[in-house]
């Protein structure tokens, strides 16, 4: 919860945040993003491997969260909180956006590895990603809630860093204390080689097909992440329902988790996220038509559309860790650390490889959040919004639609692995 809180800002608020309390410019931040990315490519891996292998009496995983844990409150602070009287400039804030990057990485990696070991069943494992991901949605609301009760952008986000700076603490130190992590020793990692990364990607084609379609996909859930405050306030009208129209939005994920646990149990997963994306794709299509003064109308679809959200973040991470099943099954290793690497990866890439290209694209064709925009530009913003984001979804429909690890191909791998554990 408290690394949602921080991470969503990041994507939302801080591009507006520096923008009009600095002298940083759109097409600067935008190209921070893309290269604090490209670190990620190699550091996220880097983790992955080094917690597969890692070996201690605390287990593979846990012990990486505390390492990570004072490089994200450190870097955080400086990042939600600098001193607006001193001159902050693009250094600073790249310098500490890497920062907060690499503290990330560090702990989300083993992170995710860990709940993906948790349960080797195919619908429990959907049942504990729609729960961590409605938790990070409470999280994202909460930022929300800190954002809108403030009155102003800058001590928004100074309220936000203080709630990661109380709660994160706690919240690591109680996973740490009562997860039980269980792996059997025959699949742990022993060697640490960089080769066990390529062979992990490219040994099962199924992975790198979830891993496109879900880049395809987070890459289309960035770019209106992105561009949301500007949306709202220069096509919309309404900047000062920015934060409130964002808390309905996750309200609505949250409340629409129980729906999806009971679906799950009578949908194949890939169907189920594809049936998600395409109810989305069919309510914000009605985005593209919205001018200014139609906020009422933009609430009713941050609604609708929030419906489909905790599916479209949770279910490709439960069939993610179905697929490490597939590859312990192939490789008689459990390298759950270096596919959620991978995953991360994407994640992370996808999100700010779509923000960046976005505030690029909106810096060339002159837009100004400090200014009143001409037509032209306002109509690029919405294209951005809307038509780009509708585009990839489809896209990422088509590569999943006939994905072919469902509940029964999963069962008869499960069962081979018991039957290889009793040998």
């Amino acid at each position: 919860m408290p690394l949602a809180a921080l991470y969503f800002p990041v994507y939302v608020f801080l591009a507006d945040l520096y923008t009009t309390n600095s002298s940083i410019s759109l097409g600067q931040l935008g190209l921070v993003f893309i290269l604090i990315r490209l670190f990620d490519a190699f550091s996220d891996p880097i983790v992955g491997l080094l917690s597969d292998r890692f070996r201690s009496r605390f287990g593979r995983r846990k012990l990486w969260l505390l390492v990570g844990l004072p490089l994200v409150m450190c870097s955080a602070t400086a990042l939600f909180s600098p001193d607006w009287q001193d001159e902050i400039g693009i250094f600073y804030f790249s310098f500490w956006l890497f920062l907060l990057t690499a503290g990330w990485t560090i702990i989300l990696t083993p992170y995710f590895a860990l709940g993906a070991e948790i349960s080797v069943d195919y619908d429990e494992r959907s049942r504990i990603t729609l729960f961590r991901e409605a938790a990070s949605l409470l999280g994202t609301i909460v930022s929300a809630l800190l954002y809108t009760a403030a009155g102003d952008a800058a001590l928004g986000m100074r309220y936000i860093a203080i709630f990661v700076l109380v709660v994160l603490p706690i919240s690591v130190l109680f996973c740490f204390l009562q997860v039980k992590e269980s792996v059997s020793k025959s699949y742990i990692e022993k060697t640490f080689d960089l080769r066990n990364l390529v062979m992990a990607f490219r040994s099962e084609p199924m992975f790198f097909r979830l891993l496109t379609a879900y880049f395809i996909n987070g890459a289309a859930n960035g770019l209106p992440a992105a561009l949301f405050v500007f949306f709202v306030g220069h096509r919309l009208g309404a900047p000062d329902l920015a934060g409130i129209l964002i808390l309905i939005y996750f309200l609505a994920a949250i409340f629409s988790t129980p729906i999806w646990l009971k679906l799950i149990r009578f949908c194949p997963k890939h169907r189920l996220w594809c049936y998600s994306m395409i109810y989305a794709c069919v309510i914000f299509i009605i985005t593209l038509f919205l001018k200014d003064g139609d906020w009422v109308y933009f609430l009713l679809i941050c609604v609708f559309s929030g419906f489909a959200l905790s599916v479209d973040l949770a279910i490709p991470s439960s069939i993610q860790a179905d697929l490490v099943d597939v590859e312990t099954l192939r490789g008689g290793k459990k390298r759950t650390g270096i596919f959620f690497a991978i995953w991360s990866v994407a994640t992370k890439g996808a999100a700010a490889l779509s923000s960046g290209a976005a505030l690029l694209t909106l810096s060339y064709f002159q837009f100004n959040p400090n200014v009143e925009n001409s037509i032209f530009s306002l109509w690029v913003l919405a294209g951005l919004y809307t038509i780009a984001p509708i585009f990839l979804k489809v896209v990422a429909i088509a590569v999943m639609w006939n994905f072919p690890l469902d509940r029964t191909a999963h069962k008869t791998i499960q069962n081979r692995l018991e039957e290889r554990e009793n040998l």
